[in-house]
């Protein structure tokens, strides 16, 4: 039997939310130009008009320190917002106590202090990660183009390692365990088709470097720390665990990207599309929760409470932002019936689909739904706070055309390409181009690739990619993604010739 919660409270937004952080209060969000602080019930507590697209959002002593991507260090606290830095092109940063780590667009990370002064520097090329250790002493950077550095208490370099030479990698994810050590999630496109694991992690020391590493099922979307380890959601739908050994186990598998995890009372909750789930360790489900929009992430703000976040809503749906309780009593899940329902003979008057004559009079006596205009007005508001009632399960004209319109998503056609037969070369390797190019969406858009063995090891995730195949016949399979989760997949074989 399938359980769900309801939301206990939320609101909409017009705008994707674009960074969150708990604070004191509840918790605070950024929009394309405001900052909107809100309480533990998604009231609005205030909202900050602010100029500049922001990186990173984090809550202090002495207010919320937002980072922008002009490189502008600013300080929210009461009424009014404070520069403390101004700097030059920021992509990515982070924090830790009493400081903010930046980067610059002249390749550097700075370190900036909460009172604005000016710290530390050290070269860094292309950051697009960068994670602060517990004890705010160290700092892991991963660069685009895969290379790991980490720095120590003074920003000097500790460990560098650059990505496999003949081969294309990236650095999708990091975390610290409060132990001096940091789990990077590595992957590679999978150039050269060989025993060398495509997608893994390894565990990083600051003083000893390099300790483990461990090959995961797929291209890993977020980690979390947990009791004794971390957990980790993957591209390709998988939750797993990964121990302090770096011993890796799939405990669940969904037909969609993992879009953030974390642990709740030692069991793990995740999100993918428009749902989150809460399950033990052995992956058993003990809720769902079905979000209005694609999610987007998490946010933990208390013992007993998380806010879901959404995304991709229209000017009409907007941006749900749903507040959850996660130890909330459960109820069944009425689409967990419908096998239990016997056949039913639609020639039986009981079961034709027609309203009976006392029915069609009190359908007759209903009263007009005055009001609609004001309300579809209210719900295009720019932000709008909206108590959800608990027990209320028969839902809105919305949410039925949007739960409709999902189940009229017709699935994406995955073109691999045809077969193809090439020479090898002089060391008996042959360079292949695999070209997905093709592949479309009849009523929307293709939002995802992925290519694999048949083995079915990940090669990468992108329209084109390229291997490097030793004679003999290969078999490679696409799968594509639209916008609306749906999936499908198609397989092309190249022969290699010496």
């Amino acid at each position: 039997m399938k359980t769900s919660i309801a939301a206990f409270s939320g609101m909409i937004a017009r705008e994707e939310v674009g960074c969150f952080v708990k604070t004191e209060d509840g918790f605070a969000i950024s929009l394309s130009n405001e900052i909107v602080f809100l309480d533990r019930r998604c009231h609005v507590i205030s909202k900050h008009l602010y100029d500049g697209l922001v990186v990173a959002i984090n809550d202090t002593d002495i207010g919320t320190i937002v980072v922008n991507a002009k490189g502008d260090v600013d300080v929210i606290n009461a009424n009014q917002i404070e520069n403390i830095f101004s700097g030059k092109e920021c992509s990515v940063a982070s924090f830790s106590y009493h400081k903010t780590f930046i980067s610059q667009e002249n390749k550097e990370i700075l370190t900036i202090y909460n009172t604005g002064e000016y710290g530390l520097s050290a070269p860094a090329d292309d950051p697009n990660i960068i994670h602060v250790s517990d004890d705010g002493n160290s700092l892991a950077v991963g660069s685009k183009g895969g290379a790991l550095t980490i720095f120590g208490p003074n920003l000097q370099t500790s460990h560098h390692s650059p990505p496999r030479d003949d081969d294309v990698e990236v650095i999708s994810a990091i975390c610290s365990d409060g132990r001096g050590r940091f789990l990077v999630s590595r992957s590679s496109l999978g150039l050269v088709v060989d025993e060398r694991a495509v997608n893994r992690v390894e565990l990083w020391d600051i003083k000893k470097g390099l300790i483990m590493e461990a090959e995961v099922p797929s291209r890993i979307t977020c980690i979390a720390p947990r009791q004794n380890g971390y957990v980790a959601g993957c591209f390709e739908g998988e939750v797993i665990l990964i121990d302090q050994d770096l011993q890796v186990s799939t405990i669940s598998k969904s037909e969609y990207t993992i879009s953030d995890v974390l642990e709740w009372e030692g069991d793990i909750i995740s999100s993918c599309w428009f749902f989150v789930e809460r399950m033990n360790q052995s992956g058993a489900k003990i809720w769902s929760f079905e979000h209005q929009n694609l999610v987007k992430g998490m946010l933990k703000i208390g013992d007993d409470r998380v806010v879901v976040f959404g995304k991709g809503g229209d000017a009409n749906a907007g941006n749900h932002i749903s507040l959850i309780l996660p130890d909330a009593e459960t109820q069944e899940d009425i689409t967990s019936s419908k096998s239990k329902i016997g056949a039913i003979e639609l020639s039986d008057e009981k079961h034709s689909g027609m309203l009976s004559e006392d029915e069609s009079s009190a359908a007759s006596q209903r009263s007009p739904l005055d009001g609609i205009e004001d309300l579809i007005s209210e719900i295009i508001e720019p932000i709008e706070d909206t108590e959800y009632e608990k027990e209320a399960h028969n839902g809105d004209l919305l949410e039925s055309l949007v739960s409709t319109a999902r189940s009229l998503n017709i699935p994406p056609v995955a073109n691999p390409g045809g077969d193809i037969t090439v020479m090898s070369n002089q060391d008996s390797k042959a360079d292949v181009t695999l070209n997905g190019s093709d592949s479309y969406d009849p009523d929307g858009e293709i939002v995802s690739w992925s290519w694999s063995t048949a083995s079915g090891r990940n090669l990468g995730q992108s329209k084109i990619v390229r291997v490097r195949l030793t004679p003999g016949v290969h078999v490679f399979t696409l799968r594509v993604t639209d916008n609306m989760g749906a999936e499908s997949e198609s397989s092309m074989t190249v022969r290699v010739i010496d």
